[in-house]
């Protein structure tokens, strides 16, 4: 009795630990996601040659619809992890996770032809038509997942997948900050960050996913 007693509390000590941690990365990464949403996703609303650039104007319809695709993952992705959504309206869910994986299909496709069309070497092109394939594939498997009724595969999946929804924010803002220490020339960023956006956070959420297995 006083062994089951003390998992116990050791459960609750884990479950209100684990919740502490969630939204204190809630209250550190959310502005963040927030501000270069605004800043950078919704600049792109303004259809002109002057936010485009020339480097992208002649080919902006397909970057609009790629962000497009993006923001809406973006804005629906974190309704997916509120647990009274879920518990109270499975409805919700089930379609605002129907119109995220959608979104993330669309921009995935438009990005795959800005990719073909880029102008910053095979390395950059290839970093980023790796990010769609990983973004994609994660995203499917969080489908399959559901479908086979596996709970806890399904939301470690939606995980790694906003992960990389997310991967644009964190490619500018590390892109900024190089930029205003003077790192680098605007190719080598734009290369580094091709690949680096997308492919550490990925690794710091596997091993993250997998330690709390672990303790499980």
């Amino acid at each position: 009795m006083v062994n089951k007693t003390l998992t116990k509390k050791r459960e609750n000590i884990t479950v209100n630990y684990n919740r502490v941690v969630s939204w204190l990365l809630v209250a550190l990464v959310a502005p963040v996601i927030l501000y270069y949403t605004w800043t950078r996703g919704f600049a792109y609303l303004n259809f002109s040659r002057e936010v485009y650039t020339d480097y992208f104007w002649y080919r902006a319809p397909w970057l609009l619809v790629h962000v497009l695709g993006g923001l809406v993952a973006t804005l629906t992705g974190p309704i997916q992890f509120i647990p009274a959504i879920r518990a109270r309206n499975p409805a919700l869910h089930r379609n605002l996770g129907k119109v995220y994986l959608g979104s993330i299909a669309v921009a995935t496709l438009a990005s795959f032809y800005l990719v073909t069309t880029a102008q910053l070497g095979m390395v950059y092109a290839v970093g980023l038509a790796m990010l769609g394939i990983v973004w994609s594939g994660t995203s499917g498997m969080a489908y399959f997942s559901i479908r086979k009724g596996n709970l806890r595969m399904h939301k470690e999946w939606m995980i790694k997948s906003y992960v990389l929804t997310a991967s644009f924010v964190s490619f500018r803002f590390v892109e900024d900050l190089l930029a205003r220490m003077d790192l680098g020339t605007f190719v080598d960023r734009k290369v580094l960050m091709a690949w680096a956006c997308w492919a550490i956070p990925f690794f710091i959420t596997e091993v993250v996913l997998q330690y709390r297995r672990m303790m499980r």
